[in-house]
């Protein structure tokens, strides 16, 4: 009876945290797609090429205000183009494979986290009560300031990072199958038609993401041979993914695939004179913005890990992924020319795993506890700081200074500031292990609409 009163504990609670999830996305994601005009050039750009795939017929060769548009590939303006069919032609169905592929790699981030913590409890026998480590990943991925506003327009970027996601996720599930089995077979097929699907998206960086992460994460492993072995049969069904829409679009304009390589990927990763030029510490010192509000609980995580006495074999090996596969992608980024803050959104699914992780221990141990409450604590100060400049500008700065003529705007981001101080206090003072971390993505909620 006892046992069968645990299972139902765990069982209530995972599902009230799974339903606070989905409410999440519903309303930081789904309902304010349709609310706001396009933004130009981007939104606009990315909504035209698909419209005029539908009206031309042409679904090969994009095209954008009658001119042949070559910087991307074509995959992603058929999902748009898909989007249109389906929603009619408004910024909802502009903007909806963005938000779909945000909740998509949240799922995902969800599934590598649950099979890592599927354990038995020595007291009762049921599975592990920390489920709730991934609806966990699955919150800090969504609530992180880089993917929520990514997810809210119409960019590519989005749709790029899950399929990345998605075969980074499906070659590690076929590292942990038997070498040589009929199922790692199957699944390293399916990491390489995710990642034709990616390259059809975004271009080349769509292979350099999973071979930097795979190649570091075998080698940390010792499994040199399986470099080669293993890494063959995506390649090849990759390249079957993507051959007839390459051959498809060189018979029709011959010169796509040399403006295609040389000007959108050598001359803006290489050139001195590349697009968007930054310098190589741009992405991290961006960095504390585009991982709040996890930023300063980045210690707590660390410490969660390296002081647990918990971590079984399998999550040490997916944190050994993920390490590789945030830390190598972000220095390749940071190391090109031409740098935009979205080129990093691959790095934040394995952020989310590692912080999930992380936390879950620091929760199990009292000296990482500190380290928690500390972080919660410098963000509440961080906030507060924040909302005393912001009120001081707005109301006793130069005029030419402030950034509002009005005071609607002002009180609505004072409020959001103010919620998020409040969640930080809830937090702070929650005892309760798993109340006091689910406050936090819950810090920008307000900042959604």
């Amino acid at each position: 009876m006892l046992k069968k009163l645990n299972i139902r504990k765990h069982i209530s609670a995972n599902s009230r945290y799974a339903a606070l999830l989905l409410l999440f996305f519903l309303l930081s994601y789904i309902i304010p797609l349709g609310s706001r005009d396009l933004i130009a050039p981007d939104e606009t750009r990315y909504a035209v090429i698909p419209y005029e795939m539908i009206n031309s017929g042409n679904w090969t060769v994009p095209y954008f205000n009658g001119l042949r548009y070559f910087e991307k590939p074509v995959m992603g303006y058929w999902i748009q183009a898909y989007s249109l069919l389906m929603f009619g032609n408004n910024n909802f169905a502009v903007r909806f494979p963005s938000a779909l592929a945000a909740l998509l790699s949240a799922v995902l981030i969800c599934v590598l986290v649950r099979r890592v913590f599927r354990c038995k409890n020595d007291d009762d026998g049921t599975e592990d009560g920390w489920v709730f480590p991934s609806v966990m990943a699955a919150f800090i991925f969504l609530s992180c300031f880089e993917v929520f506003a990514i997810g809210n327009i119409a960019v590519l970027d989005g749709l790029f990072s899950f399929f990345t996601t998605a075969s980074v996720s499906a070659f590690y599930f076929a590292s942990e199958e038997r070498p040589g089995s009929a199922r790692e077979k199957c699944i390293l097929l399916l990491a390489g038609i995710l990642s034709g699907f990616a390259f059809m998206t975004k271009g080349f960086s769509a292979f350099m993401i999973p071979v930097l992460s795979i190649t570091a994460f075998l080698m940390w492993q010792h499994r040199y041979s399986d470099i080669i072995r293993m890494g063959w049969l995506p390649l090849a069904s990759a390249i079957i993914v993507v051959l007839p829409w390459a051959a498809a679009i060189h018979s029709r304009e011959p010169d796509y695939w040399n403006f295609f390589f040389w000007n959108e990927h050598i001359r803006r990763f290489m050139a001195n004179n590349a697009q968007h030029k930054e310098s190589f510490w741009f992405f991290f010192a961006a960095a504390p913005a585009l991982f709040f509000p996890w930023t300063f609980l980045v210690p707590a995580t660390v410490s969660g890990i390296k002081n647990s006495l918990y971590i079984s074999e399998k999550q040490k090996n997916l944190l050994k992924l993920c390490i590789c596969w945030l830390v190598f992608p972000f220095l390749f980024f940071s190391f090109s020319s031409g740098k935009l803050l979205t080129y990093v959104l691959p790095c934040f699914a394995p952020f989310a795993v590692l912080m999930s992780i992380g936390i879950t221990h620091a929760l199990r141990e009292k000296r990482s506890i500190k380290a928690l409450q500390a972080g919660i604590a410098f963000s509440t100060s961080l906030l507060s700081v924040l909302l005393i400049a912001f009120l001081y500008i707005q109301l006793l700065g130069p005029k030419t200074a402030r950034p509002y003529a009005d005071c609607l705007k002002p009180a609505m981001i004072s409020a959001g500031i103010l919620f998020s101080i409040s969640c930080c206090i809830l937090s702070y003072k929650n005892t309760d292990a798993k109340n006091k971390i689910i406050f936090i993505p819950l810090l920008p909620f307000c900042f959604s609409f």
